[in-house]
């Protein structure tokens, strides 16, 4: 390795928290282990200074790495279109997925042929499930219009809103159901190679799809000539290193590339141009897992289910500090308030002061809004977002300075450094809310500063951290003004 590779090989490992993988001490410093620890910081992991945001483990919060905890899995939809085979627990072998009918889906693509893949899924109305909620066979008709001889398939298996575990779940107990819907994609859009990326943090899940992957290649179900379809499909399993903006499409295409996985601008949109300069479909693990339903039970059987334009299923997890914790899957549509009462059986302590969908970087739902419905549109018209579906319930017990000053330090934690609005402004608003917790003076141009500073993130940062931070502080001085009110005078 010659001097100048190394120092680049420096520089793009300093950007990660975890080269050297978890440590066997480290515990979670995220949201719901913030909450959970009644508002108080857990710091940084054991071994090095930075912090470990979201082990996946959300539903035994506060966690740490050795101990897994137990949580529920439930229907509750009028028919289950991605975990009924997981219900009871994960799928143990290819033998015991197949035998529950498992690979039918990409058997039914193959007999409908790639245009009309696509069209199933336009006319089921699925949704990218990553949190912008875009139209999955739209995407999926871009890449597959591509006049290119090389296309990717990429899994987005980077779940990093503290307070989600549905797609650790699922790559964890299914993972046989994510590779039969990325070589669906792959036949579809007229690609042969994919790449899953799976974070660090989540070791059980990247061992799982490791083994799924080699099971399925002995079995002619992946690899050359999938059950002599003359369709050849091919994975390569790519660990994230710890970096939470690697959930961001470009950025996560910049890390398998081996470059520092920075956010780019766009465009051009990775459908256009992506992984390797060449036309790419990124998906979520959530979005993947519904494909082999719908090939198989067709576009208006999925659409039935639903509510205005958000259709189908979609799964949630519930923090620890719920009586039923858990991953529930429900028909878009169903109120906020029956997912807290009833999945959830309300707080274990005190009552719902607020809740935050879509992880910290979104807004806060406040009690009196709990009757909306669980689709996209209301919940962006009531300030918030649904993001991977991560449901985070605080009580009184965690005052909003706290919890802004602890959304903040991830936000800066986490900051790619790209653009200025969040590089600097993220650091600024922890500093702020940090002068605000221990008891110094606000200067006179604080509030006039701070608005500019949401302002400033909410117009012009270049992905969903900088505008999610503005969207959750917003929210939250909206919500509660009596907690902060003399910093805003």
């Amino acid at each position: 390795m010659t001097a100048n590779s190394s120092l680049v090989s420096g520089e793009i490992d300093s950007f990660y928290s975890l080269v050297q993988g978890l440590p066997e001490d480290g515990f979670c410093s995220g949201t719901t282990c913030f909450i959970a620890s009644g508002g108080q910081s857990r710091g940084a992991a054991n071994r090095g200074s930075r912090k470990i945001y979201c082990l996946g483990k959300c539903y035994a919060a506060p966690a740490d790495v050795i101990h897994e905890g137990e949580f529920r899995i439930g229907i509750h939809a009028s028919e289950s279109v991605v975990i009924s085979k997981i219900q009871g627990g994960p799928v143990k072998n290819l033998e015991a997925y197949l035998e529950s009918g498992g690979f039918n889906g990409f058997r039914s693509a193959v007999k409908l042929g790639r245009k009309k893949i696509v069209d199933y899924l336009e006319e089921s109305g699925l949704r990218g499930r990553g949190g912008a909620g875009f139209p999955t066979g739209r995407k999926w008709r871009s890449v597959q219009q591509q006049n290119s001889s090389e296309k990717y398939v990429v899994m987005n298996g980077d779940e990093g809103d503290p307070g989600s575990y549905i797609d650790r779940v699922l790559m964890e107990y299914n993972p046989y159901l994510l590779i039969e819907a990325m070589e669906i994609a792959g036949y579809a859009v007229g690609s042969g190679a994919g790449f899953a990326y799976i974070r660090t943090e989540y070791p059980h899940s990247i061992e799982r799809f490791a083994r799924a992957i080699e099971e399925m290649k002995a079995a002619n179900l992946l690899g050359e000539n999938v059950e002599e379809s003359k369709f050849s499909f091919n994975i390569t399993l790519k660990r994230g290193l710890g970096s939470y903006v690697c959930g961001e499409e470009t950025a996560l295409m910049r890390s398998i590339e081996g470059k520092r996985p920075e956010v780019s601008v766009r465009p051009p949109y990775p459908t256009e141009r992506g992984l390797f300069g060449k036309p790419t479909l990124i998906n979520n693990v959530e979005t993947f897992a519904s494909v082999p339903w719908i090939m198989q039970n067709g576009p208006q059987r999925y659409a039935s289910m639903g509510y205005a334009k958000s259709r189908g299923t979609k799964l949630i997890s519930l923090n620890s500090v719920f009586r039923t914790p858990g991953l529930y899957e429900v028909e878009f549509g169903t109120p906020i308030r029956y997912i807290v009462e009833n999945l959830g059986g309300g707080l274990k302590k005190g009552s719902v002061k607020g809740l935050m969908l879509g992880g910290p970087l979104s807004g806060i739902l406040t009690p009196e809004k709990l009757d909306i419905p669980l689709d996209y549109e209301s919940l962006r018209q009531n300030g918030t977002s649904l993001g991977h579906g991560g449901i985070i319930a605080f009580g009184d017990d965690v005052g909003i300075p706290e919890l802004m000053e602890h959304v903040a330090s991830f936000a800066s934690d986490e900051s790619c450094g790209k653009c200025t609005p969040c590089r600097s402004g993220s650091r600024y608003l922890r500093n702020f809310f940090h002068d605000m917790n221990t008891g110094q003076s606000p200067k006179p141009e604080s509030p006039d500063f701070f608005r500019r500073t949401v302002k400033s993130l909410r117009d012009a940062s270049l992905c969903g951290l900088g505008t999610g931070l503005a969207e959750f502080a917003d929210s939250a001085i909206k919500g509660y003004p009596e907690e902060v009110v003399k910093w805003f005078r």
